[in-house]
């Protein structure tokens, strides 16, 4: 039984983070079951917020998340939303370009496996 860094990304009409974060627990449960210690997001209890943070997918950004990794236990997860430019980039790699009401969210903590 040990930990591992993980990470997950939503992107779709979601209201909310929350929505978000139950489909990737969804997905995860669908394609790698039940098992308390899948090494997936479906280990977690729930997420937190990040609203302070440095610009997504740079590497002062991938720093930020390896540091703030360590001192995640497994139980929450830390979650951003992307917004603007980044927003706009995300829908078009996901061929969601000129769709309306699409929302992307970053997850990344540790995962029991």
């Amino acid at each position: 039984m040990g930990a591992h860094c993980q990470q997950d990304f939503a992107i779709g009409r979601f209201k909310n983070a929350g929505e978000a974060y139950n489909k990737l627990v969804e997905e995860a449960h669908y394609e790698y079951g039940h098992d308390g210690y899948n090494g997936t997001i479906t280990t977690s209890d729930g997420f937190k917020i990040v609203t302070k943070h440095p610009r997504y997918n740079t590497n002062k950004f991938w720093k930020f998340v390896n540091d703030t990794m360590d001192g995640t236990k497994w139980s929450k997860w830390n979650c951003i939303e992307l917004k603007g430019a980044t927003l706009k980039k995300a829908k078009e790699e996901a061929n969601l370009k000129g769709k309306k009401n699409i929302k992307a969210f970053f997850f990344w903590g540790l995962a029991a496996s």
